[in-house]
């Protein structure tokens, strides 16, 4: 009898000692289990289109036909003639995708006791990034510049033509541009700990899991056109043909034609997201039966930008700067100088644009002791 009750009060002794204290070990005690899972998926999808054409066609000319029969003193002509065509067209596409994820997880689980309980933890993250960018460009620009003295003389007796210093500057120019930029950046941290240790009899492991999805869409789309046409026409064109007497003028007829047209389309997008999890769970010595904590955080954050902008100008000009004197005479007419200038500007503008910016950011934070 007195043996037993020996027994059974080394029993309970037993049970409230740590299982350190018996046989130098731990009795029952549940592993650890942890686990991380990342995902990240980055596409970027880019496309330029660029196309610029410049047609110009300029004459300067002085086609004198003199016939005389008697008489015919032409002129001098000092036509000069400057004509610039020019086409510009840019296309272009710039992405920065990053994308960033950290993970950490800690179990300095030890000296578990008896029946105890492991710790689960699980991180499981993923992000997807996908950016689509399409810029087209396209400029045109046509001229057709003449710059013409064109006295035909036929003379029976005097036609002393005329001095033509008729100066003809055009200049036609297309201007195109489309652009693309967007910005992507996802980032993620997440971070468990449990230092449960320490555990006396039944007690129980915690659960810590966190998940994170991030998901980015962009999608732009820029086209950029220019025309300009420009027709400019310069003409002094006296036709003289007497019988005595024609003495003609000088023209100094100067022109001046601009033609000009420009577009423009752009678009530029900026995403941010990021996310912090942090789940610490401290266990005490847990007595008896007891418990684990459970934790869960879970974000899910999502964004897409679509853009798209079109631009289109177009300019045109067709200036005509013209001195037509037809003489016939038989006898007298002495025509007279004509001093005509001309400037004329023409000019197109178009402009489009897209901007978004985007950000998002979440953060959990959970402890339990």
């Amino acid at each position: 009898m007195r043996s037993r009750l020996i027994a059974a009060a080394a029993s309970i002794v037993a049970l409230a000692l740590p299982a350190t204290a018996m046989a130098g070990g731990n009795a029952g005690a549940g592993a650890t289990g942890q686990a991380q899972l990342s995902q990240q998926h980055a596409g970027t999808l880019q496309g330029a289109l660029s196309a610029a054409a410049a047609a110009q066609s300029a004459a300067n000319a002085n086609a004198p036909v003199n016939v005389a029969g008697g008489d015919v003193n032409g002129g001098a002509n000092s036509a000069n003639q400057t004509a610039t065509n020019g086409a510009q067209s840019g296309a272009g596409n710039s992405a920065d995708t990053s994308q960033s994820n950290t993970q950490t997880q800690t179990d300095p689980s030890s000296g578990h006791s008896l029946g105890s309980g492991g710790s689960g933890q699980a991180q499981v993250n993923q992000q997807q990034a996908l950016v689509a960018q399409l810029a087209a460009s396209k400029a045109k620009s046509d001229q057709n510049a003449t710059n013409a003295n064109a006295p035909v003389n036929v003379a029976g007796g005097d036609v002393n033509g005329g001095a033509n210093s008729a100066n003809q500057t055009a200049t036609n120019g297309a201007k195109s541009g489309a652009g693309n930029k967007s910005d992507t950046n996802q980032s993620n941290t997440q971070t468990q700990t449990d230092p449960s240790s320490g555990c006396q009899l039944g007690c129980g492991g915690s659960g810590q899991a966190q998940l994170s999805d991030q998901k980015s869409k962009t999608l732009q789309g820029a086209v950029s056109s220019a025309s300009a046409d420009q027709n400019a026409v310069n003409a002094n064109v006296p036709v003289n043909v007497a019988g005595g007497d024609i003495y003609g003028g000088a023209n100094s007829a100067n022109q001046t034609a601009t033609n000009g047209a420009k577009s423009g389309a752009g678009n530029e997008a900026d995403t941010t997201q990021s996310n912090t999890q942090s789940q610490t769970a401290t266990g005490s010595s847990c007595l008896l039966g007891c418990g684990g904590s459970g934790q869960a955080q879970i974000n899910d954050q999502q964004a897409l930008t679509a853009q798209f902008a079109l631009s289109f100008a177009k300019a045109k000009q067709n200036a005509v700067n013209a001195n037509v004197p037809v003489n016939i005479a038989g006898y007298d007419i002495y025509g007279g100088a004509n001093s005509a200038n001309q400037t004329a500007t023409n000019g197109a503008q178009s402009g489009a644009g897209n901007m978004a910016g985007t950000g998002q950011m979440g953060g959990q934070n959970q402890a339990s002791s």
